[in-house]
């Protein structure tokens, strides 16, 4: 890979290559597993990019593409057992600051990959008396892109069902 032809094209984004920010932010709570912690120790990122909404994201995804670089997204990390640690190096790709609430209707509500459960619980709250109907015990902390991708239930999953359960 190479790093130097990946951040020219990145120039303007926010673009952390500081090896322990890089490792920090390549590693969840793989250690959970004594299995895992022995695989997955050695794994880090090569960079961490921080796309601030979607054209810098597509910018990023874009470079990656040109240049061969993996990319593993991330959200806040609260996730278990090395489901999204770059097991190939290349760009942590951290959606944190895409956090916008654009949007909350009846029944739905449209933010950013970034935003926090906790966040948007509280907002759909204030705006129409709506919650979210399963918190994982990471609700304070939890991004929502992670958590959907991760298919996670929570408490509520006894009464709704998963996340993938219709209705």
């Amino acid at each position: 890979m190479d790093v130097s032809a990946l951040k020219r094209d990145l120039d303007g984004l926010k673009v952390d290559d500081n090896p322990a920010i890089v490792q920090q932010k390549s590693r969840d709570f793989y250690w959970y597993s004594p299995v895992l912690k022995q695989q997955l120790d050695h794994v880090t990122g090569d960079l961490i990019v921080t796309p601030r909404n979607e054209t810098e994201l597509i910018r990023v995804l874009a470079a990656c593409h040109c240049h061969g670089v993996p990319v593993t997204p991330r959200g806040s990390g609260t996730g278990n057992y090395g489901q999204a640690m770059p097991l190939s190096g290349g760009v942590v790709l951290n959606l944190a600051e895409m956090n916008e609430i654009k949007s909350i209707a009846p029944g739905r509500v449209v933010s950013g990959p970034g935003a926090i459960l906790a966040d948007i619980d509280k907002a759909t709250r204030a705006h129409s008396g709506q919650e979210l109907r399963l918190s994982p015990s990471t609700y304070n902390t939890a991004s929502i892109g992670g958590f959907i991708a991760g298919g996670s239930g929570g408490v509520g999953s006894i009464n709704f069902g998963g996340l993938r359960d219709f209705g």
